[in-house]
């Protein structure tokens, strides 16, 4: 065998057959299958952390700066060297009785659940009854506030303006629907209408409670839209969320999500079915236990 030849063959027994690269690449695309979404939710919860500490931070010097050197700030910048505008807000208002309501506020996109893990009194949303608040100049200012605010008060949720009226839970918002509801029904001896009228454009549903029907109409409230429906009250995720919850009397889990346009249903007084609970999809649908409803943000 001449040397030409030998260094040929040799040649070929170091290289890699189409089989064997094949495989190789497979196994690469497999272990990039798996470490992937790994680094991304660490990257996610890493970005989301962040965001629950300079919110604490900068609410912790909004703070010192009302009881320490006996005012407010005028600008965000007076929160810290580096605060950036374009990120944070804050906003405050002073009450009858001397006492200071504030919120500081973001509108980077992170995991709330997150942040609310790491800030347990934080929200989500636009903040409700706020119209009297001083937004710091350099910051975001009100027209940044939408459903994705995260939103957060050193001195504790009864220093933060809520989501609603009712409260910013959904314990707090669908008993406070409720309540209205039955009361309507008492001093009216009817129940609220159910629809929008084409005409006028009114929406009844809420207007006959006497709610604002462009705030609550347009909006959700911590992944949950709200819809009076006359002697009913139905909940539906908002989009990006959905509902799981059990089934009563059983284990058996349930789920809902905004597409396939169904709701949960509480039955205030349609004797077609049993008052006083809450029904899946329609009130000749199966009965849940709302204590087990999990509101949960898809990733």
């Amino acid at each position: 065998m001449n040397l030409t030849m030998s260094c040929f063959m040799c040649s070929r027994r170091r290289g890699f057959s189409v089989i064997e690269m094949l495989i190789v690449l497979a196994v690469l695309a497999g272990l990039i299958a798996v470490i992937a979404p790994i680094g991304v939710n660490t990257l996610r919860k890493s970005q989301a952390v962040s965001v629950a500490k300079d919110l604490k931070t900068l609410s912790s010097v909004f703070s010192s700066k009302i009881y320490l050197d006996g005012g407010v700030p005028v600008v965000i910048g007076e929160l810290g060297r580096n605060v950036d505008g374009r990120s944070f807000g804050a906003a405050w208002k002073k009450n009858d009785d001397g006492e200071y309501n504030y919120f500081v506020f973001t509108n980077r996109s992170v995991d709330f659940e997150t942040v609310s893990d790491v800030l347990v009194d934080s929200r989500q949303g636009i903040p409700f009854g706020i119209d009297d608040f001083t937004f710091l100049d350099g910051g975001l200012g009100r027209e940044s506030l939408d459903s994705e605010t995260i939103y957060y008060s050193l001195l504790g949720e009864n220093f933060i303006a809520p989501l609603t009226e009712f409260g910013s839970t959904f314990n707090e918002i669908s008993e406070g629907l409720k309540t209205l509801i039955q009361e309507f029904f008492v001093n009216n001896g009817r129940y609220p209408r159910d629809w929008i009228d084409k005409e006028s454009g009114k929406d009844y549903r809420f207007e006959d409670l006497s709610l604002d029907a462009s705030f609550w109409a347009n909006s959700a409230f911590g992944g949950v839209v709200y819809k009076p429906a006359g002697k009913l009250l139905r909940v539906s995720p908002d989009k990006g969320y959905k509902f799981v919850f059990n089934f009563l009397g059983s284990s058996e889990k349930g789920e809902l999500t905004e597409r396939l346009k169904w709701d949960l249903i509480y039955n205030i007084g349609n004797d077609s079915a049993d008052t006083g609970c809450w029904y899946f999809h329609s009130l000749e649908g199966r009965k849940i236990d709302i204590s087990t409803l999990e509101i949960v943000k898809l990733s």
